[in-house]
């Protein structure tokens, strides 16, 4: 008999489990109560320009993604950013990031040395790394505590929070180690140094672009995707938001924020439904501006990350058009500014004008943009971003032994936010419901 799977949510997770029960000869139905497919994949035009207002492109070294865009005939498409060198704020200016680090974590001396990030107390600090005794954790910690306690409060302030902070928009005391920075544990677990085991993991990882993206965005991932799906039979519905389960036939692949699965969970599941209504979330704006190019000094970047000890609501920016050429205007440059994390929700509270003004003082400020911006776009993001607190893991699996058969998750909330990580969930909870034929 066939399998039949109703998948609730048309972001990329979903149509990646929609993708997969097909391969495996299920009749698929996905439902997405938007008007639109793809979730926080957005890619809205600027004068013609593919900018993204969402994520701009995906790890290529989490093979996930790049497999999904071979099955679907998008490989010689893929691009990667021209520039790779990113910039922080620290100390009154923009200091180069290093580029020999592991998620924050300095794998070589000269690079840090050399960017000034640290203070020479901090430097000191960070080398005991190297003569201290093991401290194994007992259990998950977050990723201050397994990084501030080999290398002190500096390099977790300065180094690792911009990085990890800013694509988890958490706080590095709050985060779960074992669920945000695994590359990190298995170094700690592995070397009495996390120095040391954080230089051979990376090198375990080089050769080949670290991110790759559509050359014509990465909504046209989601508009093959969804092509393909519907070539082969599957139904694709936008409009059609569920309130129970009861309302969708054979097994079920969950693939939309956690709060909204814990509503539909909460009478046939409790006990996931209370786990899963647990699970806190930040909410980011995203501001893409336009800019003469003669408006903004340095351009020889992909971007710059601000720490949250800063005080400032600009938590990253980029030099979109330096890091995808392709994304080029006529006499214009294009920068994507992030606001907002964990804690600090001041970018939701302003509206759009103002938060377009105070982000342009900011970007005088930080990188000396001069004159006005051409063009402002702001996108929110509201709870958007699953916020993986300590012992995250540990409640995904408690979850998932309390789903009701038939029932499977997939998306952001459970192993992993970027893209890759959710085509695998999405893959991964459809093979759990569909048999191999």
């Amino acid at each position: 008999m066939t399998t039949r799977v109703t998948v609730v949510g048309g972001g990329i997770a979903g149509l990646a489990a929609a993708w997969e029960a097909v391969q495996r000869g299920a009749e698929v139905t996905v439902l997405e109560a938007s008007d639109r497919l793809g979730g926080k994949i957005e890619t809205a035009p600027i004068d013609g320009a593919p900018v993204e207002a969402g994520p701009d492109a995906f790890l290529a070294r989490v093979p996930a993604a790049v497999q999904l865009c071979e099955e679907l005939g998008l490989s010689s498409s893929l691009v990667s950013p021209a520039v790779g060198r990113a910039l922080v704020w620290s100390n009154g200016r923009l200091r180069p990031l290093p580029e020999a680090m592991l998620l924050g974590v300095p794998t070589g001396v000269v690079g840090v040395v050399r960017s000034g990030l640290l203070s020479p107390l901090g430097m000191a600090r960070a080398s005991l790394d190297l003569v201290l005794p093991a401290t194994p954790a007992d259990g998950d910690e977050s990723v201050a505590s397994l990084v501030g306690r080999r290398l002190g409060r500096e390099v977790v302030e300065r180094l690792v929070e911009p990085l990890v902070g800013g694509i988890n928009a958490g706080v590095a005391d709050e985060l779960s180690a074992d669920a945000v920075v695994p590359q990190i544990v298995a170094a700690a677990r592995a070397h009495r140094s996390i120095v040391v085991g954080a230089r051979r993991q990376r090198a375990a990882a080089a050769g080949g672009p670290v991110f790759l993206t559509p050359r014509d965005g990465l909504s046209a991932l989601v508009g093959r995707l969804v092509e393909r799906l519907q070539a082969a039979g599957a139904a694709v519905h936008t409009g059609a938001a569920v309130d129970s389960l009861d309302d969708v036939d054979g097994a079920v692949v969950l693939a939309v924020p956690a709060g909204q699965v814990a509503g539909l969970l909460r009478r046939r599941a409790p006990d996931a439904a209370d786990e899963l209504a647990a699970i806190r979330y930040a909410s980011v704006a995203l501001t893409t501006f336009t800019y003469p190019v003669d408006a903004v000094p340095r351009r020889e970047a992909s971007g710059f990350l601000v720490p949250r000890r800063s005080g400032r609501l600009i938590t990253a920016a980029s030099f979109a058009t330096t890091k995808w050429p392709h994304w080029s205007l006529p006499g214009q440059v294009v920068l994507r500014v992030s606001a907002g994390r964990a804690g600090d929700e001041r970018a939701l509270r302003l509206d759009d004008d103002t938060l377009v003004a105070r982000l342009h003082e900011e970007l005088v400020e930080l990188a000396g943009v001069g004159g006005g911006p051409v063009t402002a776009r702001v996108h929110r993001w509201v709870d958007g971003f699953p916020q993986y607190a300590v012992g995250h893991l540990d409640r995904v699996a408690r979850i998932e032994r309390a789903l009701p058969a038939g029932v499977a998750l997939a998306g952001a909330a459970y192993r992993g936010l970027g893209i890759p990580a959710c085509i695998q969930q999405g893959r991964a909870a459809a093979a759990h419901l569909v048999p191999s034929t």
